[in-house]
């Protein structure tokens, strides 16, 4: 009986131990000069749980597609199977965490998006 305990205990912990996490973030073109975007862009950077890191520049106004291209890009995240697990902003110009998006812009270049396989 203790052997079966043990070999169920190992099975549940080994499963946890080998989620997935997709990790999205937000970050100012200047910072990643790699990624090829524009001063008027951000940069999504993307890693998968295999560690490959891709990026896709985003215009910072949302009436040049902006919030399409981010729509797209976290959609297609969420069409893998992952789901969105923790949305935590950096601190903005005023010292605040404001939202995503200001005046038509996007604001908060450190946004992070974190997905998981519930």
């Amino acid at each position: 009986m203790k052997k079966l305990l043990f070999v169920l205990a190992f099975a549940f912990i080994g499963q946890q131990a080998f989620s997935q996490m997709y990790i999205a973030t937000l970050v100012i073109y200047s910072s990643f000069p790699t990624a090829g975007c524009l001063a008027a862009q951000v940069v999504l950077v993307k890693v998968d749980p295999t560690g490959n890191q891709t990026t896709t520049c985003i215009q910072r106004e949302v009436q040049n597609g902006g919030l399409i291209t981010l729509n797209q890009e976290l959609n297609s995240i969420v069409s893998q199977g992952y789901q969105l697990m923790e949305t935590s902003f950096s601190l903005d110009s005023d010292g605040g965490y404001g939202g995503l998006f200001r005046d038509g812009y996007l604001n908060n270049a450190g946004a992070t998006f974190i997905f998981a396989i519930p």
